[in-house]
C-alpha cells in the first residue's frame, strides 16, 4: 500500500521550491499568495504543482508582455500618422502626385522656353544646328532627370537626394 507522501505527490520545502526555481523563498511565496501554487501542508508544497505554478506565472507574464508589445506597435502607428497628418497640414509633405505634376509641369516649360532658342539666337544655320544639339542634350538629360525623380517619388524611396547622386 502506498503512503501518503506518494499520494499526494512528492513534496519540497519552500527554500527547496526557491532553490529550484533559482529564486528567493519571497517570490515562491508571492506565487503561492497570488495562486500559481497551492501548499500540500505548512511551508510544503508538491514538486508538479511548484514547476506548474511557475510555468502559468511565466505564460501569464508572456502573455501580458504580448499584448503590451501589440499595444505599443498600435499607438506608434497611431502616432506615425498623426505625424504624418500635421506635416501635410502644415505643408511640410505633399501628395507624390503633386509632387510629380510639379516635375513634370517644370520640365515642360523649361522644353517650351528652350525649343526655339536656336532660332530665336543665330541666323547662321551651322551655328543654329551646333546650338539646337547643345540644347537637343540638355533638355534630354533634363528629360531623364524628370523621370528618375518621378520614378522615385512612385518608389516611395523618400531620399530624393541618393537618387539624384546615383
Amino acid at each position: 500500500m502506498p503512503d501518503a507522501s506518494r499520494a499526494r505527490g512528492q513534496t519540497i520545502t519552500v527554500a527547496q521550491a526557491a532553490a529550484l526555481l533559482g529564486r528567493s523563498e519571497r517570490w515562491v511565496q508571492a506565487l503561492v499568495k497570488a495562486g500559481y501554487m497551492d501548499r500540500s501542508a505548512r511551508g510544503e508544497y508538491t514538486l508538479v504543482g511548484v514547476i506548474r505554478g511557475a510555468l502559468a506565472h511565466y505564460e501569464d507574464q508572456l502573455a501580458r508582455s504580448n499584448k503590451a508589445a501589440v499595444a505599443s506597435r498600435a499607438t506608434e502607428a497611431r502616432t506615425r500618422e498623426i505625424e504624418l497628418r500635421i506635416r501635410e497640414r502644415s505643408r511640410e509633405l505633399i501628395a507624390t502626385e503633386d509632387a510629380k505634376a510639379v516635375v513634370a509641369e517644370l520640365a515642360a516649360l523649361v522644353r517650351a522656353e528652350l525649343t526655339g532658342m536656336a532660332a530665336r539666337t543665330t541666323r547662321d544655320m551651322q551655328a543654329r544646328r551646333a546650338l539646337e544639339e547643345v540644347i537637343d542634350g540638355a533638355l534630354d538629360r533634363i528629360a531623364r532627370a524628370a523621370q528618375k525623380a518621378g520614378t522615385a517619388l512612385g518608389a516611395d524611396s523618400g531620399n530624393l537626394e541618393a537618387e539624384r547622386e546615383a
